[in-house]
C-alpha cells in the first residue's frame, strides 16, 4: 500500500489528526525560533543583520501569535478552508523573514524559515484533501 492510496483508507478523523499536529509542530518550531530571535540579536554587531532579525521578529510573533493560532483554531472547527488559508499567510512570513537576509553574508533563520514553509506546504496538502473528498456537488 502506498501513502496515497493510505490517505484514501483512514478517516477523515485520523486525517484531520495529522494535519493538527503538523500545525502544532509548526507552532512549536516557530515558537522556539520567535524565543531565539532576540539572542540572536544580542550576538550581532551588524547594523543591516540587526534590521533583518528585528523585522522577523515581528514576522514571527504574527506567524505565532496570529496565523498559527488562527489555523489550529479553525482545525479545531473543521474550517479547512482558513486552515489553507493561514497556512499559506505563514508561508508568505516566513518568505517575507528569509528576504531580509538576501545581501547579508549569513543568514540564522534560513533552516528555520525553509522547515516552516515545508511544514505549512504539507498542512495546505491535507488541509486540501479534507476538503476535496467531502464537497457537496456545487451543481447536480
Amino acid at each position: 500500500m502506498t501513502l496515497r492510496s493510505s490517505i484514501h483508507h483512514r478517516s477523515k478523523a485520523d486525517i484531520a489528526g495529522f494535519a493538527h499536529l503538523t500545525l502544532e509542530i509548526v507552532n512549536a518550531n516557530a515558537s522556539i525560533t520567535l524565543e531565539h530571535i532576540p539572542k540572536f540579536h544580542g550576538q550581532t554587531e551588524d547594523p543591516k543583520l540587526k534590521m533583518a532579525l528585528k523585522d522577523c521578529l515581528v514576522s514571527y510573533n504574527t506567524i505565532v501569535k496570529v496565523h498559527l493560532r488562527e489555523a489550529l483554531n479553525a482545525m479545531d472547527v473543521g474550517d479547512y478552508r482558513a486552515v489553507q488559508q493561514k497556512a499559506y499567510v505563514t508561508i508568505i512570513e516566513a518568505e517575507s523573514c528569509n528576504t531580509k537576509f538576501r545581501n547579508l553574508a549569513t543568514s540564522p533563520l534560513r533552516d528555520t524559515n525553509r522547515y516552516v514553509q515545508n511544514l505549512c506546504a504539507i498542512a495546505i496538502s491535507i488541509a486540501k484533501k479534507l476538503v476535496l473528498p467531502y464537497q457537496l456537488p456545487t451543481s447536480i
